[in-house]
């Protein structure tokens, strides 16, 4: 039962704990800023006060432990030695010198409230702890004291007690409290003409009044903690509502965007580090603004409500019209692109069948001739004709290409062959036309879904376009990748490279980068892998070399 108890106890404690670290957690930034200041301020100002409290009380009981030693001292040099031998040795109380001791005894201290009075005692001591008072001041009445008296000292006064005795000095107790109250007591040695200790002379001092004034000084302190407190927090709060204006600004202004109010301005208060986050939250307001104008006349043209027809527009509203109209534009730019392509492929086809047939013949009227006997000077005219008409025809070639409604029949392709195939084809070309190196990685070995000969015609066309492309060697690499259900062949060179606009403008018809080129293989190669349901990416930079990856859907099988 007790331990049940106990830990429901416990368990709730913990429970209230993780409650307020989660309020303190949820709240607002200007109400943490606040209370972390605060709390910081409070501890360094109760510390403050326990300090200056500590060292008060202190020095207050130095002040009042010097002042009994010193009127011990003092009084101490006034008292006969004679008369204490007198009244030891007789013990009576109506004598001539017990009569004079007392009346100067009551004259220590007399009128100040500080001492309650003066005392002689013996210097030695009697069983259980006990001192014998020879003479006492008439304060002492009233407590149940008088001369021949004995007094039931503790571990405080005896200590005093004995170390005055002893070493012959003037000693003090600390605070220390009986059944009578708290005292700081004094004791000042009485010396004969030989020297020898014949009584100490003992002065208390009311330690209550020490007690008295550290309740004052207390009530001072903590009233002087308040005020500063109370003083402090209006300061912070004022002060910081004012240094995180520009903030809760902010959050407002993000509110507002959000809600879809764009016409929303912040103040700008001074040229703070936090008022210019102002200015650039109404930079970016304005620009959002425009945007949202434009997406709005944009989805009118695509039939859609314009956004600025509603009385509210939400940000993620806004966003997703924006995300519509940017599938859309893309769609636009892929119809026009296939028309474009279409129609290209219809004039190239007509153009290069009307072209072809006088070509034949004339190239083989040229092949006639070069089988002739002649100078070596025609014969190198005619060759150089027969060649200029090959690459004609491989132009010729390209173009037919485009034509093409279909890929063919696709199929299995090992992907890992169709990578060593192609580099050993390319790898005499390139040792050939410069000091290159070439490089196959194979990262993936699978199946890719593809024409062969197309796929490999792709692969040809561009490995030789970066071979061309570094003038003065370098390297040459082709890995193979998965990415996802594609197939990746990555090739990368280090040749010339390209610029953003040259690379917006690859792959469009009669665009080439080569003094004789036309742009049209290329093109074919785009075309031939967007037929394959695949795609390629290019990615360059100007005088670093250019990647391009063809990424072809990788062979799945036919459920059935």
């Amino acid at each position: 039962m007790s331990n049940s108890f106990n830990y429901s106890i416990q368990y709730g404690t913990e429970c209230d704990y993780e409650n307020m670290k989660l309020n303190v957690k949820n709240l607002p930034l200007f109400k943490k800023i606040l209370l972390f200041s605060f709390i910081i301020t409070t501890l360094v100002v109760v510390s403050t006060i326990g300090i200056s409290f500590y060292l008060q009380s202190k020095q207050l009981k130095n002040q009042m432990t010097d002042e009994v030693k010193g009127v011990a001292g003092l009084w101490s040099s006034t008292l006969d030695p004679e008369d204490i031998k007198k009244i030891k040795d007789s013990r009576n109380l109506s004598a001539p010198s017990m009569k004079r001791l007392e009346r100067l005894l009551s004259m220590v201290g007399d009128k100040n409230d500080t001492f309650l009075g003066a005392y002689i005692v013996q210097p030695e001591e009697y069983q259980n702890q006990k001192i014998l008072f020879l003479a006492v001041s008439d304060s002492y009445k009233e407590y149940g004291f008088g001369s021949m008296t004995y007094y039931d000292a503790g571990e405080e006064f005896l200590a005093a007690f004995s170390k005055a005795r002893d070493d012959k000095t003037i000693t003090s107790t600390d605070i220390f409290t009986d059944q009578y109250g708290s005292w700081i007591t004094s004791f000042s040695p009485i010396f004969d003409e030989k020297g020898n200790v014949v009584g100490l002379l003992g002065v208390d001092a009311k330690a209550s009044i020490i007690k008295n004034n550290q309740e004052e000084i207390l009530f001072i302190l903590l009233a002087e903690m308040a005020v500063i407190i109370l003083v402090v927090y209006i300061t912070l709060n004022w002060g910081f509502k004012r240094v995180l204006k520009p903030v809760n600004d902010l959050f407002y202004g993000i509110k507002e965007i959000s809600s879809g109010n764009f016409a929303v301005r912040l103040p700008v208060h001074d040229q703070s580090e936090l008022s210019l986050l102002s200015e650039g939250f109404n930079e970016m307001a304005s620009q959002l603004s425009q945007l949202f104008e434009r997406v709005s006349a944009a989805s009118k043209q695509l039939g859609q409500a314009a956004l600025e027809d509603k009385d509210s527009i939400l940000l993620e509203e806004a966003i997703n019209t924006m995300e519509d109209i940017y599938e859309r534009t893309k769609l636009q730019q892929e119809l026009q692109r296939a028309e474009k392509m279409n129609a290209i492929g219809q004039l190239a086809a007509s153009v290069a069948h009307e072209i072809r047939n006088p070509m034949t013949v004339v190239k083989g009227f040229l092949q006639i001739f070069l089988s002739k006997d002649m100078n070596e000077e025609d014969h190198m005219y005619i060759k150089l004709m027969v060649e200029e008409l090959n690459r004609a025809e491989t132009i010729i070639n390209d173009y037919l290409s485009l034509a093409k409604p279909d890929i063919g029949e696709l199929e299995l392709i090992e992907s890992r062959q169709m990578a060593e195939q192609v580099m050993d084809l390319m790898a005499s070309y390139a040792m050939m036309s410069k000091n290159i190196s070439i490089h196959t990685e194979i990262k993936a070995d699978i199946k890719i879904r593809g024409n062969r000969n197309e796929l490999k015609q792709v692969l040809i066309n561009i490995l030789k376009n970066s071979i061309e492309a570094m003038g003065e060697g370098g390297k040459l690499t082709l890995t193979l990748d998965q990415e996802e259900s594609y197939g990746v062949f990555i090739i990368n060179d280090t040749g010339i490279g390209m610029t953003e606009e040259e690379l917006s403008r690859l792959g469009t018809a009669f665009y080439s980068l080569k003094e004789r080129g036309t742009g049209m293989g290329l093109m074919v190669c785009y075309q031939i892998i967007e037929r394959m349901k695949g795609k390629i990416r290019v990615s360059s930079e100007k005088g670093v070399g250019t990647t391009f990856e063809i990424c072809v859907p990788i062979y799945t099988e036919s459920p059935g």
